[in-house]
């Protein structure tokens, strides 16, 4: 929800104005909208105790443990997907690298261990509700962020901004056309270059 509640332009203490600063809502709904990720569906679990693993669950979790970036690249690139056990393969690791780089972005070159609650039933990952495991993995850096009193954190910061963006251009007041999900068609690189130019 975008606070339009006061529209007068400030003034710094070197006389010019001040750009109004305008708070949005960020929702599981707005996260599945923007980034076109299913904001319904079963939730992945809160966490996952290895000791309480099957033993296929387990070996699967300590074949991915540790891994980098560039190595899930690599097993991605070096996995054939001839048989069910190298598809299963193959999406694990295209599952924890997306998370890497996009979904759970961090500035370790290791995924961050809420990526790995996504490894098992792999078959069924298309039901579960991706927009809520990005949304909660933002809510755990910012209350990181808000204890260790930093100005930056990790997460699908891309989210964020779309959905900062969306909500301040396509508010209710707005005469545009309505975006429709997912946002990021509409916010592509351009127009998210052009808008930010536009915030400076």
């Amino acid at each position: 929800m975008v606070n339009d509640s006061d529209k007068s332009i400030k003034q710094s203490k070197g006389g010019k104005p001040k750009k109004d600063v305008r708070e949005v809502e960020i929702t599981t709904k707005k996260i599945g909208d923007a980034l076109g990720l299913s904001s319904t569906g079963k939730p992945f679990p809160d966490k996952v105790v290895p000791k309480e693993l099957s033993d296929e669950d387990h070996a699967v979790f300590k074949f991915f443990q540790g891994k980098t970036q560039a190595q899930l690249g690599r097993l991605i690139m070096d996995t054939p997907v001839d048989t069910v056990e190298n598809k299963r393969l193959f999406m694990r690791a295209f599952l924890l690298f997306v998370q890497k780089t996009y979904l759970l972005a961090t500035s370790s070159a290791n995924v961050t261990p809420r990526a790995y609650l996504t490894l098992y039933d792999v078959e069924n990952t298309k039901q579960r509700n991706w927009a809520l495991h990005v949304h909660n993995f933002l809510l755990e850096e910012l209350k990181k962020a808000k204890e260790n009193k930093t100005k930056s954190i990790h997460g699908c910061c891309y989210a964020l901004l779309i959905i900062y963006f969306y909500e301040t251009q396509f508010g209710k007041n707005s005469r545009e056309p309505i975006a429709q999900p997912p946002w990021i068609d509409y916010w592509n690189g351009r127009t998210l270059w052009d808008r930010m130019k536009q915030e400076k």
